[in-house]
This record gives C-alpha cells, sequence and structure tokens, in this order.
C-alpha cells in the first residue's frame, strides 16, 4: 500500500473511531428551576420544624408553669391549714390546762387573715325556746383567692370552689344519758380586726376566765341545738355523722339536730379574746 493510501485509512479511522462531537440542547430553563424547587422546599421544611419545636416548648412551658404555681399554691394553703391546727391545739390547751394565753403565727403568702362577723349557737327546749340565750362567736378567717380557712366555735373548717369541709370538730360529747357542749366564744379585742400581705402575723389568744359551766337536768327539756353560720352544711355533716345527735336538718345558712343523750346536758361557754398582731 502506498503512503498515500495508508495515511487516508488513518484520517478516515480517525473520523470514525474518534470523540463523537458534543451536542447541546436548550431546556428552556427547566433545570434552573428545579433547582430553585428544591431551595424552597428546604427553607419551608426548616420553617415548618422551627415552629413545631417553638409551639412544643411553648406548650411545655406554659403546662408545667401553671403546673408549678398550683403546686407552689397548694404547698402555702397547706401551711397555713397547719398553722390554723396549731391555733386550734392552742385554744383547747386553754380549754383543758387553764393556760392563761397562747400565741400562733401565720405566713400570709398573700392571703387576708380577719376577725369575721359572729356565729350562732343556741340550746333549745323541745317547743322552741332558747334555755341558754344565743351564744355568739366572732370566727377567725384566712382567705386565699376561692380558698377560706375558718377557726369557729371550736371547730375548724375548710371552704373551696366545691364546697366546705370540718377538718377538726368542736369538743362535743354525749354518751351515758349525757351530754357535754362546750362552746368557744371569741372575741375581737380593741385593734386591727384584719391583715393582708406576705408577712407573719400573730394570732393572740387568752381567756379573762373558765367560762361558765351550766348543768341542764331532763326537767329542764334540753332538746336541740342550732348554728346559724355560713358553714351550716357542714355542721350539718357534722351532726350527722357523731353519736349523740340525731334529726339532723340543715341549709346554707343554719342546721340544727336533736340531742339523744339528754338526761342531763352541760353547756360551757369559753371566753377567748383574740387579737391580730402583725
Amino acid at each position: 500500500m502506498s503512503g498515500r493510501a495508508r495515511c487516508r485509512g488513518r484520517r478516515d479511522g480517525n473520523e470514525r473511531g474518534g470523540r463523537a462531537p458534543t451536542i447541546t440542547v436548550a431546556d428552556g430553563g427547566l433545570a434552573g428551576l428545579a433547582a430553585d424547587d428544591r431551595g424552597v422546599s428546604n427553607v419551608v421544611g426548616y420553617v415548618l420544624v422551627f415552629s413545631l419545636v417553638t409551639v412544643t416548648i411553648g406548650t411545655v412551658f406554659t403546662v408545667g408553669l401553671a403546673g408549678v404555681e398550683d403546686r407552689q399554691e397548694a404547698a402555702r394553703l397547706a401551711n397555713v391549714e397547719r398553722a390554723f391546727e396549731v391555733l386550734d391545739d392552742n385554744v383547747r390547751d386553754i380549754q383543758r390546762y387553764d393556760d392563761p394565753s397562747r400565741s400562733t403565727e401565720i405566713r400570709m403568702n398573700g392571703g387576708r387573715l380577719a376577725v369575721a362577723e359572729p356565729t350562732t349557737v343556741w340550746i333549745e327546749n323541745e317547743s322552741g325556746g332558747s334555755i341558754t340565750g344565743p351564744v355568739t362567736t366572732s370566727p377567725i378567717e384566712y382567705t386565699s383567692g376561692d380558698t377560706t380557712i375558718a377557726y369557729e366555735a371550736g371547730a375548724l373548717f375548710r371552704s373551696d370552689s366545691g364546697g366546705t369541709a370540718m377538718l377538726s370538730g368542736p369538743p362535743f360529747v354525749a354518751a351515758a344519758d349525757e351530754t357535754v357542749l362546750p362552746v368557744v366564744r371569741l372575741f375581737r379585742v380593741p385593734g386591727a380586726a384584719a391583715a393582708a400581705g406576705d408577712g407573719t402575723v400573730q394570732i393572740g389568744a387568752r381567756t379573762p376566765n373558765n367560762g361558765g359551766l351550766t348543768r341542764f337536768n331532763a326537767t329542764e327539756d334540753p332538746h336541740e341545738i342550732r348554728v346559724a353560720s355560713p358553714r351550716a352544711p357542714a355542721w350539718g355533716r357534722y351532726f350527722e355523722r357523731t353519736d349523740g345527735f340525731e334529726g339532723v336538718t340543715a341549709n346554707e345558712t343554719v342546721a340544727s339536730a336533736t340531742l339523744t343523750e339528754n338526761g342531763t346536758v352541760y353547756v360551757r361557754r369559753i371566753a377567748i379574746d383574740v387579737a391580730l398582731r402583725a
């Protein structure tokens, strides 16, 4: 083969077996739009995830904070309730041991402490006549929000939005055809009738005497006890579950019960002077 033929063959081979020509097809910008869509999708996803996390954290914080505040308020009220239990014990010590005075400290925690309007107790005969006269007593009340804790006529109460419960009953005793009814009479001495704030208030209690004790026989017909009080429903429940009382009636303001052990009835009226000192 001549040299010219070999050269043509190489050129032909290079043309057939060499790299194929590059062809560019215009897509009208569709590839650019696809890239932009992916970018927008990433941003939207990030915003949604961030919003979900923010809402979740906010909800947990709000609910959790409310729960913490509720527990704190419950703890504060429990402390006040324990202080009133100490007050109840102190007044009972004055009755039992003839202590001249006792004092109780209460942390206010934003509540209000006051010597309230009087409650009245009657011991009546069968015809409805009073055989002791009205026995009045001024309750001590602590109020915070919907909750009121009160000491009244020797009994301890707690009232919430759902109603009133008697936490500690009065020292009434009925047994062996004999009934003893000690009625604690609280009187506010001149001075502060109420206190409020976050500080500590001292309740001073002292007795000017050991109280009057009156004895009634069956011939004098002691028949019924009646209590006029804003906590009358709780008094009614107390009479229903306590031996020595029957025929209980109660409404929102008055509770009454018949004495079953009325052979001999002792009524003791214990006078206690109360002072609030901040």
